[in-house]
């Protein structure tokens, strides 16, 4: 393996812990996640992506869109060497836990690395007005390796 693919899958891997960090809270709070993004600055600093428009679109496909098009402008601005994004997303078979739900991300990489990675879950408790607390449980990632990059064009 070569160092900037060793480089690459370090970022990506960076990436994708904030991204389950971040997914694992808002699922706690809410039991339920909508589109959401990670960027990692040229400096390698992480931060959370958010769009500054005074009011979100209710449909998860549109916030996807605009999300997507956000991380593209700063992607050719040269803002960040590398982006995550993600959503909910409902499984087509269980995976291997027997898990049904699923955060699925695309993660790129400015050198052209994409790959796409899914995180199988479940969210246990969370009943009789959350006297009872939710705790998700995290399955095995399943990757995609080498994806069409799309941002870094």
């Amino acid at each position: 393996m070569t160092i900037e693919a060793d480089r690459n899958r370090h970022i990506a891997t960076q990436l994708m812990n904030a991204a389950m960090t971040y997914a694992r809270l808002i699922l706690r709070r809410y039991g339920e996640i909508g589109p959401f993004g990670f960027s990692m600055s040229p400096e390698g600093e992480i931060a959370r992506e958010v769009l500054e428009i005074p009011r979100l679109p209710q449909d998860p496909a549109r916030q996807w869109k605009l999300l997507a098009e956000h991380a593209a402008e700063r992607a050719r601005k040269g803002k960040v060497q590398a982006i995550a994004l993600g959503a909910g997303v409902s499984l087509k078979e269980p995976s291997a836990e027997g898990y049904l739900d699923a955060v699925d991300m695309t993660i790129e990489v400015n050198h052209g690395y994409a790959i796409q990675v899914t995180v199988p879950y479940r969210i246990y408790g969370g009943q009789f007005w959350t006297l009872i607390p939710r705790r998700i449980a995290i399955g095995k990632p399943g990757m995609e390796q080498e994806v069409m990059s799309r941002l870094f064009h």
